[in-house]
């Protein structure tokens, strides 16, 4: 499970619709990120140097370099999350769950809405928010289940997330 994604998916998807609101505030830089970024040849997240950090410091400022230096942490897998699965390691359920617990936010009871509904990392790069809502809500409907659909800022933010895993696990 390789975290080390792309800067350039890191910086496109610096947007309301997708990041929490406490990056925000970088969206307004993205362009001198990028510049910044490019210059320093940083490809990849563990590309970015102290020294790149430093330099984003130079031109953006304190709050601007701390802010990104916590930002492209922001989708790390936590691989604790995995032992809230309780089927066998290497199963299909088990790799499925595994693998749409990748994204923020998802523990075990979203990725297995998710599972049953449907979805998968490949369906949240492919489909749309509201495709992917109405597969879980027709989940939801259908099995006679409690659960919430997925509101659509958390679905644009797990689309991204899974075109940049798709994106580093392509270029492997």
């Amino acid at each position: 499970m390789n975290d080390n994604y792309f800067i350039d998916d890191l910086i496109a998807f610096l947007d309301r619709d997708v990041v929490m609101e406490r990056y925000y505030p970088l969206i307004e830089y993205k362009r001198e990120l990028t510049d910044i970024l490019n210059n320093a040849g940083a490809v990849r997240k563990d590309q970015v140097s102290a020294a790149t950090i430093e330099d984003i410091r130079t031109a953006l400022g304190d709050d601007a370099s701390a802010l990104f230096a916590r930002y492209i942490h922001i989708y790390d897998f936590n691989k604790s999350k995995l032992r809230e699965i309780k089927d066998s390691i290497g199963t299909d359920r088990y790799n499925a769950l595994a693998e749409l617990m990748r994204l923020p936010g998802v523990r075990l009871l979203r990725a297995e809405l998710y599972f049953n509904s449907g979805v998968t990392l490949l369906t949240l790069a492919e489909k749309s928010v509201d495709e992917i809502r109405y597969m879980v809500g027709y989940y939801i409907k259908n099995a006679n289940r409690v659960e919430i659909i997925p509101q659509p800022k958390e679905v644009n933010c797990h689309r991204a997330v899974a075109k940049m895993i798709l994106h580093t696990e392509s270029a492997e």
